[in-house]
C-alpha cells in the first residue's frame, strides 16, 4: 500500500468491524503532515472503495443536505463519528465540491479580500448553500494542518483520486455458497482485495435480478466487509445500494 495515505485504512476497517474499535482510528490533532494526510486518506478511501462512491461530492451534498444521516450505514456512522468532530469533514467537503481550478481558499482572518467569496463559491461550486460557504471561510487557520489555507492540492489527494484497483492477488482463497448467493474471498493484501473481487465475478454465474454476496478478509486485516456489484453503477460497494447511488455521478 502507498503511504502515507493508506496507512490507517487497516484501522479503519477493523472498527467496522467492530465499533468498539473506533478510537483506534487516529484523529489529527497536532499531527505530523504524514499523519495528517493519512487521516484524509483513510476517508477518501472509505467513501470511495468501501461506500464505491464514484462521485464523492455528489454523495457527501446528498448526506449534507439530508441532515448527515447515519442509521442506515455503518460507514457513515463512522464517518460521522471520527471526522465528523469538530466538523472535520468540511474540509473534505469543501475540496469534493470546490470548481476545478480553485485550488485553495484563504481564511478570513489572515486576508479578508483574497480569495473567492461565500458569494461566488455557492454561485459556481457543487454546494450552493452561501452561509456554509461564510462560515467555512471564517473559520480560520484552526485545526493544524488546516487543508485549505494553502497550497494548489491542499488535502494531498489529487493523485490518489481513483479507486485502489491493484493487481489481484497470486492466491487468493474462494469459497462458494450457491444456494445462499454466497461467496467468501481471502485475499493477500489490501492492494489486491478490489481487483481479486473484480477477477471473480467474471468467474461467477450471473444470477438475473440478483447479485452475489461476496465476504471479503484480508489474510492480515481481517474482516473487510460483505460487497456486491452495483448492476447500475458497476462498482463494489458494502450496505445499502440506494446510498451507493447517491455518489453514483455520471454515467
Amino acid at each position: 500500500m502507498k503511504e502515507p495515505w493508506l496507512r490507517h485504512v487497516p484501522a479503519v476497517f477493523r472498527a467496522l468491524a467492530d465499533p468498539e474499535l473506533r478510537a483506534g482510528v487516529s484523529r489529527p490533532g497536532n499531527a505530523s503532515f504524514e499523519d495528517a494526510c493519512a487521516y484524509w486518506g483513510a476517508l477518501h478511501y472509505l467513501l470511495s472503495n468501501v461506500l464505491g462512491w464514484r462521485d464523492v461530492g455528489g454523495g457527501l451534498g446528498w448526506w449534507y443536505a439530508s441532515g448527515k444521516p447515519v442509521q442506515d450505514s455503518p460507514v457513515l456512522a463512522l464517518v460521522s463519528e471520527v471526522w465528523g468532530e469538530d466538523d472535520l469533514i468540511d474540509y473534505y467537503a469543501a475540496w469534493t465540491w470546490l470548481p476545478a481550478g480553485v485550488g485553495y481558499l484563504r481564511s478570513q482572518a489572515q486576508d479578508p479580500f483574497n480569495g473567492p467569496s461565500p458569494t461566488w463559491l455557492a454561485q459556481h461550486s457543487r454546494w450552493p448553500d452561501e452561509d456554509w460557504w461564510r462560515a467555512f471561510v471564517r473559520r480560520g487557520q484552526v485545526h493544524h494542518h488546516d487543508p485549505f489555507y494553502g497550497g494548489s492540492d491542499p488535502l494531498h489527494l489529487a493523485a490518489h483520486a481513483g479507486p485502489c484497483l491493484d493487481t489481484p492477488s497470486a492466491d487468493p482463497l474462494v469459497q462458494r455458497y450457491a444456494a445462499q448467493r454466497r461467496v467468501v474471498l481471502v485475499t493477500s493484501g489490501l492492494a489486491h482485495w478490489l481487483a481479486d473481487l473484480e477477477r471473480l465475478h467474471g468467474q461467477l454465474p450471473p444470477l438475473g435480478d440478483r447479485s452475489w454476496r461476496i465476504e471479503v478478509f484480508d489474510r492480515t486485516v481481517g474482516w473487510l466487509g460483505e460487497y456486491r456489484r452495483s448492476r447500475v453503477t458497476g462498482r463494489w460497494f458494502t450496505g445499502k445500494h440506494s446510498i451507493h447511488m447517491q455518489g453514483k455521478g455520471q454515467s
